[in-house]
């Protein structure tokens, strides 16, 4: 016998290709499931064999397909083949919801639905009154019990609560004709929604003694759904979920105090809010024990000794997992606005979204309003992680673009709606495998950027150390500190000021002159460079924190080649102001198409741009970089365009640094580059407002003696306003 399962997503091949292998074992069928990720790019030949499988199988699923090009590929498919095979649709766009069909019951020819040929089923009605008034009956009564809840408009996590009673209730529908098969469609998606092993196999199992499997399954008796919390946290090292912040605080607080001795970097308390991260888990992949990637970050976390409380959300909103285990009510606290009178404790000092999709609507549509009015009172800084659901990680490694755009849309783009940031891959499943594992070199990058990005909320401000990089773009003395629409030693000078009067360690040059002058003269003169050299790094020194050197040397030769070097050593350019440092960040290196890098599938940055980097992370000691100003070379380094990996320059050069980039908002474009390529958070800065500039001095006086001439018709008046004007063009000095 033989299954079709089309599914987008990650959590359902590990329970599929177990239920498979169950179902043989115990009943004998000789069942093959073929399942395919719907939310994948797929080959002429690919198409070819799923439409063999399609015309093979005795049953289709369609689960969670939203994707409008394979969907309309997939539809005339379904219309060929849906008379002699069961099609289950689930959780799909509408056109291909209407092309269930299952025994009798038949979506497409409901009261009130289109067929599948765009015609409306006439003369079924009666027939179909009944069946269709359960289904349209059964869905009013689970909207009626959410509305009717006290969901504060979180009406997935009632949804799910009431869906848990519908299998109870179903056991009240006859088992007769369409009703039958309306009760067996409506039992199918129950399972599907608490989509443990035992649920999905008990899903197969159910589509095959009804629609399949004859007499051979006909005596045995099929499980009720198994149902699990809406929402909970998760813990890999857990013996079950909990439903209350209080109970995993007991249980956490009791491991970690068991295993301190084991974990020298868990030197805070366990649970302590300021080293806390929260993470935002989906349902669907801790139901069906599909989990290994989120296991793989969370023990990278913690190993950076900072504890976790890893939420279960509804996939569709976030925002009850976030109120139920992220922040607290007690008498003293932040005021909330969605509470009036209750004051609010945060247990997290940053949220991590690991379901990739948007913070409200999940994968079907985006609230953006709801989640950033959510998102800004809850003031929690917010992070959107991405796992490999639609692509496998080999086909992500060998992409030059990196995620495909199914991924990118839903996993990239939509967050960012939502303002989150730190867009990195984490996990995927492998061609080989059938579930998610962790990217260890990316989880591990992941948790230390999220210890940095926490010193920054936690540490004293005098003694956090900065980098603060300005351009030199062409390359010439004359351009350090340009930027679009900015004036950058003005903007560098009151940021200073303002950090000094903030509590950083400034030593605040005496104003804006003093300042360029430090930068741009100081010892460039007898360093034969452009801007102050602020320190020389041997070429030992570098191969020694740089791990890339051996790739450079491929594209630039020996180190420490041409560019911002002298003798042996690298020349870090830039002026030391107490903890904050002023660097200027190299040129591309390509003095005629300075373009060149920029548009190169391969190549890397030279010596001199490597080493900068190398210094503020490996040297320097920078808490944070701040780009300042539109726009540096570093998100334009070769590399993926999405998706990076530990490969792609951007990547390698800004590290574990947290990054943010003064942008201005006149270019949401090249600002979205730099967000998903180089992890910067924007501050945007408005352009500045512009007139016309007029003539000034001798050039107005100029304009009115010749528009005098001009209008003039007496003769000796015009030749002596000729020859005012031409007094006052050698006066300006202008040529005619």
């Amino acid at each position: 016998m033989n299954i079709t399962v089309l599914y987008v997503g990650s959590s359902l091949l590990a329970p599929l290709r177990n239920a498979e292998r169950e179902i043989n074992r115990k009943y004998g069928l000789d069942l093959r499931l073929a399942v395919r990720n719907f939310g994948s790019q797929f080959t002429e030949d690919e198409w070819q064999t799923i439409e063999s499988d399609l015309a093979a199988s005795e049953i289709i699923f369609v689960i969670h397909v939203m994707d409008g090009e394979n969907a309309g590929r997939l539809l005339p498919l379904l219309d060929r083949y849906r008379s002699k095979t069961a099609v289950i649709v689930i959780n799909c766009m509408p056109e291909l919801m209407k092309r269930t069909r299952v025994g009798k019951l038949d979506f497409a020819k409901l009261p009130g639905v289109s067929s599948g040929k765009g015609q409306r089923a006439e003369g079924k009605e009666p027939e179909n009154s009944g069946v269709g008034n359960l289904l349209k009956g059964v869905v009013s009564w689970i909207g009626r019990q959410t509305r009717n809840g006290k969901s504060n408009g979180h009406g997935r996590a009632d949804y799910l609560k009431w869906a848990e009673r519908l299998p109870g209730l179903l056991r009240f529908v006859p088992n007769a004709g369409r009703l039958r098969d309306a009760k067996n469609y409506l039992l199918i998606v129950s399972y599907f929604l608490q989509p443990t092993p035992n649920n999905i196999q008990s899903m197969i199992l159910l589509a095959l003694k009804e629609y399949a499997a004859g007499d051979r399954l006909g005596s045995i008796d099929i499980a009720q759904p198994e149902a699990l919390p809406a929402v909970a946290i998760y813990h890999p090292d857990a013996p079950a979920l909990f439903e209350s912040f209080e109970g995993y605080q007991t249980w956490y607080q009791d491991r970690i105090s068991k295993s301190k001795d084991e974990s020298p970097k868990t030197n805070v308390d366990p649970l302590e809010p300021n080293s806390t991260i929260g993470l935002l888990l989906m349902r669907p992949q801790i139901v069906s024990n599909s989990r290994k990637h989120y296991d793989g970050l969370i023990r990278a976390i913690e190993a950076e000794g900072l504890s976790v409380i890893p939420a279960i959300s509804t996939l569709m909103d976030n925002r009850q997992a976030c109120e139920k285990f992220f922040v607290g009510t007690q008498a003293s606290g932040v005021p909330s606005s969605k509470q009036p009178g209750r004051l609010r404790t945060q247990r997290v000092s940053q949220i991590v979204s690991l379901t990739g999709f948007s913070f409200v609507g999940g994968p079907a549509m985006n609230d953006s309003k709801a989640a950033s009015e959510f998102l800004r009172d809850l003031n929690i800084p917010y992070r959107s992680l991405v796992s490999l659901d639609t692509q496998t990680i080999e086909s992500w490694r060998e992409s030059f673009t990196g995620l495909n755009p199914v991924q990118t849309g839903m996993q990239i783009a939509i967050p960012e709606i939502d303002g989150g940031t730190e867009p990195f891959v984490f996990g995927g499943i492998s061609a080989a495998a059938v579930e998610p594992a962790p990217l260890a070199d990316r989880c591990l990058r992941v948790a230390r950027r999220l210890k940095r990005w926490n010193r920054l909320q936690i540490a004293n401000r005098d003694q956090l150390k900065l980098a603060l990089v300005i351009y030199c773009f062409p390359p010439n003395k004359g351009n350090i500190g340009t930027a679009a629409d900015l004036d950058v030693f003005a903007s560098l000078f009151d940021m200073l000021a303002q950090m000094k009067s903030d509590g950083y360690r400034v030593d605040l040059p005496d104003s804006i002159d003093a300042l360029r002058e430090m930068l741009l003269a100081g010892n460039s003169e007898t360093s034969g460079a452009i801007a102050n050299v602020a320190y020389r790094m041997s070429v030992d020194e570098y191969r020694r924190l740089c791990p890339f050197v051996d790739e450079i040397e491929k594209e630039w030769d020996a180190a420490p080649g041409k560019i911002n070097s002298e003798g042996r050593e690298l020349l870090i350019q830039g002026i030391q102001l107490g903890n904050i440092f002023i660097g200027v960040q190299p040129t591309f290196g390509f003095e005629d198409d300075p373009m060149r890098l920029l548009m190169s599938r391969g190549g890397a940055p030279h010596h001199g741009f490597a080493a900068f980097y190398t210094y503020l992370e490996k040297v320097l000691g920078a808490d944070a970089v701040v780009h300042v100003g539109t726009h540096g070379a570093t998100e334009f380094m070769p590399g993926k365009q999405v998706g990076l990996s530990n490969e792609c320059w951007p990547d390698r050069l800004i590290g574990e640094m947290p990054n943010i980039y003064i942008y201005s908002v006149n270019n949401p474009s090249e600002g979205t580059i730099a967000k998903r390529r180089s992890y910067a958070q924007l501050i945007s800065y408005l352009t500045p407002p512009i007139e016309s500039a007029g003539l000034y001095k001798g050039l107005a006086s100029l304009k009115d003696l010749i528009a005098s001439y001009r209008s003039s018709t007496d003769k000796q008046e015009r030749h002596r306003l000729y020859q005012a004007i031409d007094e006052a063009r050698k006066s300006l000095n202008l040529e005619l």
